[in-house]
């Protein structure tokens, strides 16, 4: 007959494989079930506030600050429809898209995050935001930010119980130009 430790060890073999075979089908249905996109989305930017920094915290160097930004905005969106049984969360971020100061034919762009937030509760996929204050100030590794443009765009990453992360993003239409440094 087999001993204890043969029929435990044949049992958790089995019970792992039928864990590991439903995980890999619930992967699959995800892939399978087509997205839903961001709703009522609008946003509006004023003009970003550009100063000067002298600390090594934005790139600056001994005795040259660097310049640095930062913007208020409204945003509303409505993640809901990006929710099924399968979604733990949604990280949700607002960036500035930079074009290239460089003019390379590389169509390279620095993306800048200015803002965050983690959606948790799938009754409350909606956010509302006014005059809200940007959570990051933005930096270039250029030395200056004035006169450079950028545009504005809302990214997410839906993140979920079990399966592969998906990522999407929204042109939100909103194109600036940097103001010169406010000393």
């Amino acid at each position: 007959m087999h001993s204890l430790a043969q029929r435990v060890s044949t049992l958790s073999s089995i019970v792992t494989t039928f864990c590991f075979a439903a995980i890999a089908l619930v992967s699959i249905m995800t892939l399978a079930i087509p997205q839903g996109s961001v709703n009522s989305l609008r946003f509006r930017s004023s003009k970003p506030i550009v100063t000067l920094k002298n600390t090594r915290n934005y790139g600056a160097t001994k005795n040259t600050p660097k310049e640095n930004a930062r913007f208020k905005f409204d945003i509303v969106a409505d993640f809901s429809d990006l929710v099924d049984w399968n979604t733990k969360q949604i990280f949700t971020y607002v960036y500035v898209e930079l074009d290239d100061v460089f003019g390379s034919d590389d169509n390279k762009s620095n993306k800048l995050v200015v803002w965050d937030k983690i959606l948790t509760e799938k009754d409350k996929m909606y956010i509302n935001y006014k005059n809200l204050k940007s959570k990051y100030s933005i930096w270039d590794y250029d030395p200056e930010l004035h006169g450079r443009t950028g545009h504005f765009k809302l990214g997410y990453n839906i993140q979920p119980y079990v399966g592969p992360l998906s990522f999407g993003e929204v042109d939100l239409n909103n194109t600036f130009t940097f103001p010169a440094t406010k000393v």
